[in-house]
């Protein structure tokens, strides 16, 4: 069950690797260097910084244990 597991997730995180660098190859193939390149990726950054904060960040982690300890009580 372990290696089963392991190994779905390594070819997950592979995956979403693989269409990441895709990603970024079609983007500077598209855009190339310049302002249009500098602001779309600044763009892109701010909704990943809200992902990174809220979904897999420390937010997450500390209000999850929180929320179903008072949700229990209540």
């Amino acid at each position: 069950m372990f290696i089963k597991g392991f190994f779905s997730n390594s070819v997950g995180i592979m995956t979403s690797r693989i269409l990441g660098l895709i990603r970024d190859l079609l983007t500077a193939s598209i855009l190339g260097a310049g302002i249009f390149s500098d602001l779309f990726f600044i763009a892109f950054k701010i909704p990943n910084l809200f992902r990174r904060i809220f979904g897999e960040g420390a937010f997450t982690q500390a209000f999850l244990p929180n929320f179903t300890n008072n949700k229990k009580k209540a």
